[in-house]
């Protein structure tokens, strides 16, 4: 028996064992529950803390400075492996304790005591990153010692480069057609095709030709075969200025080191020389950037009146912004953008080769050569690189280009692809930051000669993530990072139609083989065949499966990404492995079926779904994936879309051609339904779809397509619902973005049997000064035509609009459009046009107007005189044209781009390329199809015409590149200069079309 003492002892004992133990133990489990509760605020910093370590490494490789050491390469791995980890671990542990949206307090309870465990998982987990963070911290400090030391010893000259090639390739007509845009012909009154009575005012004036093209293209080249044309005939005072000067001189020195030059004398005017002297200048301002704009504006006033001004660069928008210039009253300003072209095959065999041409090695050489993509620069480094070989072989050739990669990436001297290097890496590390490099890096899933959308590349890169704004404006950063990399010519627009630049696209040949090795030796995308275990973007094309049939080790819970053109093999054996893929493109795949989409909906990670062609079905399953933002059906063959799929809470871009499978109940709808684009549903007797858009808030695109009902009623049925969703479409205000599109296909209907614009029409005649909102509008097929103008009429912030008919419009239907002040684009695609008139007051605005028509008269368009038309596109698909049709285009001041149907005759053709040369713009005239030649979207063929290619057979545009994108943010450019077939690889182009190859030029001018 314990004694009272004892029990005191035992009960003290028992007392300070449970405030030091248990004490302790709740402290613990406190210490855990702030973790738990706070565990997205860790999350938050963590991930910021590798944001800052990134973009240290980011600042540091992107110097212009030495190769990277070693210890730097490794410390780089070991970043984007630690980031990788992170984001990865992330998404799985939100995934598990993510509870179901809408549950109850109850639910919601029990959710967090079952993932209770989880949670403290998760919780050491952050604790281990933040040590590695922090070690990967203190590494980083060493780093950037060894590296500053590496710099001062070890810089290599990418800029300086002597040449010792031969003569130029393909640069006469270049050069010829060069001095009459700047109206410096040595014999202008005997010269082809032009005039010797041009105006003194429009002779006395500014011209401006910016030459633009990606590194190396040959831009130095050409301007300095200009120049030492023009020098040595002593014609013109001429000067040269490197670009590299511009940044050490302010704009006073700049005009002060031109005068000097120009010989001009000292006693002459530092602002304007021009005053005093009436001689005419020509200035080639060689490699300027957008930080030498300052300099430009001063040097631009003070020869305005009669200079000749090239400038060489590698971006679209400062060639823009140079020969934009103000207008002046009496004066005809002139500036003219002149892309640069690619070599074809038979220069590119020149140069590469070294002048060999035996059948073994010129098929051997084949897919070198589209690698290098025409450039000069690398296939001068190719032929370097060949010339090194006793012997030189089709197969040597064949191993060059399969390591090809390696050389463009190699960090030693090797001295063939030295200068090539250089142009890739600075057009790389230049991008203003590491989304945008990483953005770039993702063109490299995508095969060089298959060109994208726009609109697919950039719902992708959202998808990924990889196109992030601190506000929000994920679209808009997006956007913005699409259109660097098309200002710096590393994506190529595939039709250079003005309404279609940046519609659809494809890399750059060359820097395309450079990022694809980088991406692949960082292990951020790979091929399938390739023997590496983790993977983050996983693509699989046809060839990668004919060389290798067996899948490989990869760790497929990790891959972000599954991109399939072709055969899929055994990656689709399996898609549950697939733990934490959020992009799966299935477009081009043609083994993927039915019976694999039940494992796809159970990919909780996805984002992205695109279907390929033996897709007949979506089950229900797709409830399923309730982070899906876009779903791409438009190359299978599903006819009838789940209501599941109108319900995902994230969907907010629907593409396909779709009848809804039974009616929905707004009330299953999300409160906030997010879908933007429904392109497009069926609109039936059925209310469908048609019920359903005004819940649908945030719409912005949207296609119907009308189908013939049996019965009147029927009939009835279908505009009384279409006439009612459109209204409410209409009504709602246009966001900040002012972009609305509306395209309704009707031509399946007899004629006048769609009543639902008339029934629109008769509504807000009731309601005088209602406003409807559109932006663009597309009509295809025929309607009542007293109607049709005045449904055209209610949207008066219109910006494009697309007509199809099969019958004429009337004079009634282009009055009303000459009436609509912010109309920039108009298609008519119809029988025949009945007195299209541009004069003074009307088509204020209007940029582009494209007219395919099937019949036409003695006239087709008068365009009279004072008619300030702002007109930059031209475009006449019209098979029967005749001559010039009485069409004055000496009216169009604005013009630069005129276009033609492929099989006009020979003489109209010629009497087009006569009078372009005679405009003051000299508009390029190119050659396209209409939309009822339409081709497979990836075939784009533009040819420009001048006298040197009149024999060729004129090729033709997808009508792809003629429609009007509402999404497209790309805006009336200045006039694009020669563009050679990209979709061939340049292999079609004419010898006298190809760019200038490199000559030896001074050592600080660059190309």
């Amino acid at each position: 028996m314990v004694s009272p003492a004892g029990l005191v002892a035992e009960k003290a004992a028992a007392t300070a064992f449970a405030n030091v133990v248990m004490g302790r133990l709740n402290r613990e489990l406190d210490k855990k529950y702030q973790m738990w509760k706070n565990i997205r605020t860790e999350i938050s910093s963590l991930q910021t803390d590798l944001g800052i370590l990134a973009a240290a490494v980011d600042d540091h490789q992107t110097m212009a400075a030495a190769p990277r050491t070693a210890v730097a390469r490794v410390y780089g791995e070991e970043i984007r492996e630690l980031t990788h980890d992170i984001e990865d671990c992330v998404e799985r542990f939100l995934h598990r304790i993510t509870c179901k949206p809408g549950a109850s307090r109850a639910r919601r309870s029990a959710h967090a005591i079952r993932t209770f465990r989880t949670r403290l998982r998760f919780a050491a987990k952050i604790k281990e990153f933040r040590s590695r963070v922090a070690e990967a911290r203190e590494r980083a400090l060493k780093v950037a010692m060894l590296a500053d030391g590496a710099q001062q010893s070890n810089i290599i000259d990418t800029v300086g480069y002597a040449q010792d090639c031969c003569h130029p390739v393909g640069i006469e007509w270049a050069t010829m057609e060069l001095r009459r845009l700047l109206d410096i012909e040595p014999n202008q009154d005997e010269a082809e095709g032009t005039s010797n009575n041009t105006p003194a005012a429009a002779q006395a004036q500014l011209r401006v030709v910016a030459i633009v093209g990606f590194g190396g293209s040959g831009k130095t080249t050409l301007a300095k075969a200009v120049y030492d044309n023009v020098h040595r005939e002593g014609s013109l005072r001429c000067a040269w200025v490197d670009g590299h000067s511009l940044d050490h001189k302010d704009a006073n020195g700049i005009i002060q080191h031109i005068q000097e030059k120009l010989h001009l004398g000292e006693g002459c005017s530092a602002t304007l020389p021009t005053e005093q002297h009436q001689d005419r200048y020509f200035i080639v301002v060689d490699d300027m950037k957008d930080k030498h704009l300052m300099q430009w504006n001063s040097l631009r006033n003070a020869f305005r009146d009669n200079g000749r001004i090239i400038v060489t660069t590698d971006t679209q928008s400062l060639a823009n912004r140079c020969c934009n210039h103000p207008r002046e009253e009496d004066k005809c300003t002139f500036g003219y953008v002149y892309n640069m072209k690619s070599l074809g095959e038979e220069d590119s065999r020149k140069i590469a080769l070294l002048g060999r041409c035996t059948p073994e090695l010129v098929l051997g050489a084949a897919k070198l050569l589209k690698k290098c993509g025409g450039l000069p620069l690398a296939l001068y480094s190719v032929a370097c690189q060949l010339s090194c070989e006793n012997v030189l072989t089709g197969k040597f050739c064949n191993k060059l280009c399969n390591e090809l990669g390696t050389y463009l990436e190699r960090e030693d001297d090797e001295p063939n692809f030295a200068r090539l290097r250089g142009v890739l890496r600075e057009n790389y590390t230049s991008l203003s930051d590491y989304t945008v490099r990483t953005c770039l890096l993702y063109l490299g899933i995508f095969p060089v000669d298959r060109p994208f959308k726009k609109n697919v590349m950039i719902r992708r890169w959202l998808a990924e993530g990889y196109a992030r704004h601190h506000q929000g404006r994920h679209q808009t950063a997006a956007n913005e990072n699409f259109k660097t990399l098309i200002n710096r010519s590393i994506i190529l627009p595939v039709a250079p139609i003005s309404n279609a630049i940046g519609k659809t696209c494809k890399a750059h040949g060359i820097m395309h083989a450079f990022t694809l090795h980088k991406s692949m030796s960082k292990k951020f995308i790979m091929p399938f065949g390739a023997q590496q275990k983790k993977v983050r973007h996983f693509f699989i094309h046809d060839s990668d499966v004919i060389n290798s049939r067996t899948m490989p080790d990869i760790d497929l819970s990790r891959v972000r990404s599954l991109t399939v053109i072709g055969n899929a093999c055994d990656a689709i054996s399996n898609f549950s492995q697939y733990k934490l893929t959020r992009v799966l493109d299935m477009e081009g795949c043609i083994d993927v079926r039915d019976c694999h989409l039940k494992d796809i909906c159970k990919l909780w990670n996805l984002r992205y779904l695109s279907l390929g062609p033996n897709i007949t079905m979506i089950p229900k399953e797709i409830a399923q994936l309730k982070l899906l933002e876009t779903l791409d059906a438009s190359k299978a063959r599903v006819n009838v879309l789940p209501v599941e799929a109108i319900e995902l809470p994230c969907l907010i871009h629907l593409i396909g051609k779709f009848k809804l499978q039974d009616p929905v109940k707004t009330e299953r709808l999300p409160k906030e339904c997010m879908l933007e684009t429904v392109a497009g549903f069926v609109a039936d007797k059925g209310r469908g779809f048609l019920l359903l858009m005004d819940h649908m808030k945030k719409l912005n695109k949207v296609k119907i397509w009308c189908e013939c009902e049996e019965t009147e009623q029927d009939q009835a049925g279908m505009n009384g619902n279409l006439s009612k969703a459109i209204q409410k479409y209409i009504e709602t205000p246009m966001g900040e973005d002012n972009v609305r599109s509306l395209s309704l296909y009707f031509q399946g209907l007899p004629q006048g049997s769609l009543s639902a614009l008339d029934q629109i029409c008769q509504h807000y005649s009731l309601r005088a000064g209602h406003v409807c909102h559109l932006s663009s509008l597309k009509l295809h097929g025929n309607s009542n035509p007293a109607i049709l103008p005045k449904f055209v009429a209610l949207f008066r912030d219109l910006t494009k609009l697309s007509i199809s008919t099969t019958v004429s419009v009337t004079r009634y239907l282009l009055s009303v459009l000459g009436e609509m002040p912010v109309l920039l684009y108009l298609k008519l695609a119809a029988n025949s046009v009945d007195g299209l008139v541009i004069q003074h007051g009307k088509f204020r605005s209007l940029h582009c107007l494209c007219l395919e028509l099937k019949l036409v008269g003695t006239s087709v368009l008068t365009i009279e005189d004072g008619a300030r038309s702002e007109i930059i596109s031209l475009q006449l698909i019209c098979k029967n044209l005749v001559g010039l049709s009485n069409i004055e285009i000496t009216h169009l001041r604005e013009l630069k781009e005129i276009a033609l149907h492929p099989d006009v005759a020979e003489e109209t053709r010629k009497a087009w390329e006569a009078e372009a040369r005679n405009h003051h713009n000299r508009p390029n005239v190119l050659s396209i199809a209409g939309d009822h030649e339409e081709e497979p979207a990836h075939e784009y063929h533009i040819r420009e015409e001048h006298p040197a290619a009149k024999n060729e057979t004129p090729a033709t545009c997808s009508a792809l590149a003629l429609e009007v994108d509402p999404e497209s943010n790309a805006t009336s450019p200045v006039k694009p200069g020669l563009v050679v077939d990209f979709a061939k690889g340049a292999e079609s182009a004419p010898a006298s079309w190809h760019a200038a190859q490199l000559q030896t030029v001074p050592t600080s001018a660059t190309c």
